[in-house]
């Protein structure tokens, strides 16, 4: 997991769960929101299974335009054209899905 500094809140799944991360980043001041992963022979505490719920709800609207692009619209292998072209399409491809996540709303403000 690469972070460039600026974060104060980090949210992922519980494959990047990790004690001593988690410890330097809340060292720094940031609030660690990774999901709950339960130690092996031991089954997750009902207060653990609310946070890992609330937290996927928070991560989920990060997800959303991912699964747009990758299934939706079938951009899961990128072709290499040079960094720069790479960069347009992926900015351009985000926007539009997140154009297309709002669309109902949209559509209501039309007189």
């Amino acid at each position: 997991m690469r972070l460039h500094g600026d974060e104060d809140k980090l949210y992922g799944d519980k494959a990047y769960a990790d004690n001593e991360k988690k410890e330097q980043f809340e060292a720094k001041g940031g609030s660690w929101c990774i999901a709950r992963k339960a130690t092996p022979g031991q089954v997750l505490t009902d207060t653990d299974k609310k946070w890992n719920r609330r937290m996927s709800r928070i991560r989920s609207k990060g997800e959303h335009p991912f699964r747009i692009v990758k299934h939706l619209w079938g951009y899961a292998k990128v072709r290499y054209r040079g960094i720069l072209k790479n960069a347009c399409q992926l900015f351009t491809l985000f926007a539009l899905a997140n154009i297309f996540l709002v669309r109902r709303k949209l559509l209501k403000l039309q007189p």
